[in-house]
């Protein structure tokens, strides 16, 4: 019977191995996906309530520094991709009137300023549909 350091080798229990858990760095991905899609945006953490905001003024992208989802992280950078394409394509100015106008007839319909707007309607379905394309890639 072979030995190990004088005991049997049957004698010998390997250690279970921890179940390994692959760790999302969020910014990173966040800003390799903003600058695929033609952006400068910055990616920060950021503690709010929602999962993601976007400061037009300073063009930065704010993300939570954890999602229950990889799919849940895809579908709210992309949103706020959406709005940061937006912003680049009217400018800063542009984008914040046409936004609040957006808002202000969401209201005058007797609707919720933010959910209602018709720019976080399209942020909403474009990062539904790029978050779906991303995770078919992967």
């Amino acid at each position: 019977m072979p030995t190990i350091n004088g005991r049997k080798v049957v004698t010998f229990r390997m250690p279970k191995l921890k179940e390994l858990v692959e760790r999302v760095d969020y910014v990173f991905t966040a800003q390799e996906i903003v600058k695929k899609q033609g952006l400068k945006s910055k990616v920060k953490v950021g503690m709010g309530p929602n999962k993601a905001d976007y400061d037009w003024a300073k063009d930065i992208i704010y993300i939570r520094p954890s999602y229950s989802t990889v799919k849940d992280f895809l579908t709210t950078i992309y949103h706020e991709i959406d709005h940061a394409r937006d912003r680049k394509k009217y400018g800063a100015k542009t984008y914040e009137k046409k936004y609040q106008r957006a808002g202000d007839l969401a209201v005058n319909r007797g609707r919720d300023f933010h959910d209602d707007n018709a720019f976080e309607e399209k942020a909403e379905k474009y990062g539904r549909k790029m978050a779906a394309i991303h995770m078919k890639k992967k």
